[in-house]
């Protein structure tokens, strides 16, 4: 078999790529992923089936139930915007070869992720109804809950990807670890996008 081999002036290391060889570690992670996908989905359409039924003996969210919905928005777009950050960090250390820069983009995805992160806390605390309240409460609970479980731990993929990068050199690994973490950002982001449609969007 054979291997060819690219030495990148701008790294100290060399990275070994074999065409006809998918990394095994972006693999691994598009399957978990998908199993990923297939358990939101689980939850949406609890959460859909849930809804017809009430919506068919009143109004869904139930009275009583409000919703910030401009503020959620607001920290809805800066988690949104903070893919694109994830991504322009990627492309700064793929297609730049910019350690630094890739590492400053970093650093201001997961200040968004953060601040997404508490907005959600907040609003666990502040909203007016409780997990026991009825059924839509319990659902607003289960399903931001789950997927603020989710943001975490891409946050906390993202400063082990830093102290992967805290050197001024790489690693033949590093820059698959930096492409499944830009892909789980963008899985999170893109599945509050329907969550936030969903909870706080549509009404009946």
């Amino acid at each position: 078999m054979s291997q060819a081999i690219s030495v990148d002036p701008h790294h100290q290391y060399v990275s070994e790529v074999s065409p006809n060889r998918p990394n095994l570690l972006n693999v691994g992670v598009m399957v978990w992923l998908g199993s990923e996908l297939m358990f939101f989905s689980g939850l949406f359409a609890a959460y859909f089936t849930i809804r017809a039924q009430d919506t068919l003996n009143g109004v869904w969210p139930p009275r009583g139930i409000e919703l910030d919905v401009l503020q959620s928005g607001i920290f809805t777009a800066i988690l949104v915007a903070s893919s694109f950050t994830m991504q322009r960090a990627l492309w700064s250390d793929e297609r730049r070869h910019n350690r630094t820069q890739a590492k400053r983009w970093i650093v201001i995805s997961f200040v968004m992720g953060s601040l997404f992160l508490g907005n959600q806390g907040y609003e666990w605390f502040h909203v007016k109804f409780h997990i026991s309240t009825n059924a839509f409460s319990s659902l607003f609970f289960l399903m931001t809950g789950l997927h603020g479980l989710h943001v975490f731990v891409g946050l906390v993929a993202m400063v082990g990807l830093l102290g992967r990068m805290a050197g001024p050199g790489g690693d033949p690994g590093e820059r698959p670890v930096f492409q499944v973490v830009t892909y789980y950002w963008h899985f999170v982001d893109i599945v509050w996008v329907f969550l936030y449609a969903s909870i706080f969007l549509l009404k009946g």
